[in-house]
C-alpha cells in the first residue's frame, strides 16, 4: 500500500522550462506475505530559464527504508536501494553496498538513499525537437545513515530527442570518483526511450 503526495508547477510535460515538481510517498508492506517494511521517499526538481533557451535543472532525492519484522536480520534485496543508470548517476551500472567480500555484480543495495543531480538543456535543433544536455550526478546508497563525504560522482552530456516514435535519450556519463568498484571504471553510455522527466 502506497500513499503519495505530489505536486507539479512546470509549464511543459516532455520540455519543462520553468516551475517545480515535488512528492513524498510512503510504501507500507505487511499486510500479507512475509515482508514487513515503510519505505520512505521524497524528491524535488527546479527547471530555471536562462538566455538563448537554455534550462538550468536541479533535482534531489532521499529514501530510507524501516524494517518492521522483528523476526528478519535483514530487508529483502529487492526492497533494496540500488543507484546507477540513465535515472539516477549515468555511466554507473550498480552504486551501493556490496555483499561482504564481494565485486561489483554482488551490489545488494542499501536502506537510505541519497541523490542529486545538475542538467543545463540547450537547444540543437529547435525545429525538430533535437536538445544537447550536460550535467552532473552525484549520489549514494548505505546501510543507514546518509554520508555527504561518500558521494559517488560522474559528469557528462548527451542529446534528447523528441522524435517522431516518441522520446529518445542518449547520454555518456564518465565517473569522476571511481571508487573501487571495477566495474564503474571510465564510463558508459545511457540510452533510454521514453518519458524524460
Amino acid at each position: 500500500m502506497t500513499v503519495s503526495l505530489a505536486r507539479d508547477t512546470t509549464d511543459d510535460r516532455m520540455f519543462p522550462t520553468k516551475g517545480t515538481k515535488a512528492s513524498v510517498s510512503a510504501k507500507y508492506a505487511g499486510l500479507g506475505g512475509n515482508v514487513k517494511l515503510v519505505k520512505y521517499s521524497a524528491g524535488v526538481s527546479a527547471y530555471f530559464p536562462f538566455f538563448w533557451d537554455m534550462v538550468f535543472v536541479t533535482k534531489g532525492s532521499m529514501g530510507y527504508i524501516q524494517n518492521l519484522d522483528d523476526s528478519r536480520s535483514d530487508i529483502p534485496i529487492y526492497e533494496k536501494y540500488v543507484l546507477g543508470g540513465i535515472s539516477s548517476i549515468r555511466g554507473m551500472r550498480y552504486v551501493g553496498p556490496p555483499k561482504t567480500g564481494g565485486s561489483t555484480e554482488d551490489v545488494i543495495g542499501g536502506t537510505t538513499m541519497m541523490l542529486f543531480n545538475v542538467e543545463v538543456v540547450f537547444p540543437l535543433i529547435k525545429n525538430a525537437g533535437l536538445k544537447g544536455v550536460i550535467f552532473y550526478d552525484a549520489g549514494n546508497t548505505w546501510n543507514y545513515g546518509y554520508y555527504f563525504d561518500d558521494l559517488r560522482q560522474s559528469v557528462g552530456g548527451g542529446i534528447r530527442w523528441y522524435s517522431p516514435i516518441g522520446p529518445l535519450r542518449l547520454e555518456y556519463g564518465y565517473v569522476v570518483d571511481k571508487g573501487d568498484l571495477l566495474d564503474n571504471d571510465g564510463g558508459r553510455w545511457e540510452f533510454t526511450i521514453g518519458m524524460f522527466m
